[in-house]
């Protein structure tokens, strides 16, 4: 989450109060022509007294601080369009990008049909829109990557390696100690493979998301274009963004993408080789024990 922005901050580095101290500054010049110094100093403690009793005032205003939030929210936003644009660069995956920039320029169509004091349609209805935009291309990268370690994981090594571990147990001359890491070792793998199925469900429904959005913003656009002044333009829009929020959802299953991997199992292989840490400190009490 984005800290809470500086609204003191905020006023002071405003281009009107930055053009107010300009003007000041000029104005303290001029009056310094006939006064002298006494001119300066008398426009320097007006504009000094003006600025405090200002900067006292404004950023408290629930008007200005709204502005201030949305100026934050849109550099915020700014900033995860281009890292999420460049992160899909990578990956190499035109057709998500060109996607992108098709419904990015429906949104700034609707931009301008917001501009028309006739419509409905308000600035903060598509600035939701866009905030959309924005988290496909975060569902974009989720994906890509799910898929490039999908792509990078052997479930038949898995499936083999449990097959080992049972026969394994199966030797009945087998010490305790190795059954018990063997077991663990066999409880870890079905983990994995249960996580694996899991993810595997979620991102069947992440690619379904991905298809759909940018269908569902294409009848938001043809809805606005089509009748920009209807009276329930409203109601229509809210309910058309109700039906794209499930990106926010499905983002919501991958809160931890790094589990959707086989990687899990190599570590499990070093733990059959050699007791876990907590076996060792065990041993080692068990030891100190006896030799008490």
């Amino acid at each position: 989450m984005n800290a809470k922005p500086s609204y003191l901050g905020a006023f002071l580095k405003h281009p009107t109060n930055r053009m107010a101290l300009l003007a000041s500054g000029v104005a303290a010049i001029f009056a310094s022509i006939p006064l002298g110094w006494t001119g300066l100093a008398l426009v320097g403690v007006v504009a000094l007294g003006t600025e405090v009793l200002a900067a006292l005032a404004i950023p408290s205003l629930p008007s200005f601080r709204a502005w201030v939030d949305r100026e934050q929210h849109h550099q915020a936003r700014a900033q995860r369009r281009s890292q999420l644009v460049s992160e899909v660069s990578s990956y190499g995956d035109s057709n998500a990008l060109a996607t992108y920039q098709h419904m990015f320029n429906r949104v700034q169509a609707l931009y301008q049909t917001a501009g028309d004091s006739r419509t409905t349609l308000t600035r903060q209805d598509v600035e939701k829109l866009e905030d959309l935009t924005v988290d496909y291309l975060g569902l974009c990268v989720v994906s890509l990557s799910l898929k490039q370690r999908k792509d990078h994981a052997s479930e038949e090594v898995v499936v083999k390696r449990i097959a080992s571990i049972q026969a394994q147990l199966q030797n009945p001359a087998l010490p305790e100690d190795e059954m018990r890491q063997l077991r663990s070792a066999l409880a870890e793998y079905a983990e994995v493979m249960k996580r694996s199925r899991r993810l595997a469900v979620r991102r069947s429904a992440l690619e379904a998301t991905l298809m759909s959005m940018p269908d569902k913003m294409e009848e938001v656009y043809q809805l606005v274009i089509t009748s920009p002044y209807s009276s329930e333009m409203g109601s229509k829009l809210e309910e058309s963004l109700a039906r794209l929020r499930i990106a926010e959802e499905v983002a919501a299953e991958f809160e931890d993408p790094e589990s959707f991997a086989f990687d899990a199992p190599d570590s499990v292989m070093a733990s059959e080789a050699r007791p876990s840490r907590a076996q060792a400190m065990q041993r080692a009490s068990s030891r100190s024990t006896t030799s008490r």
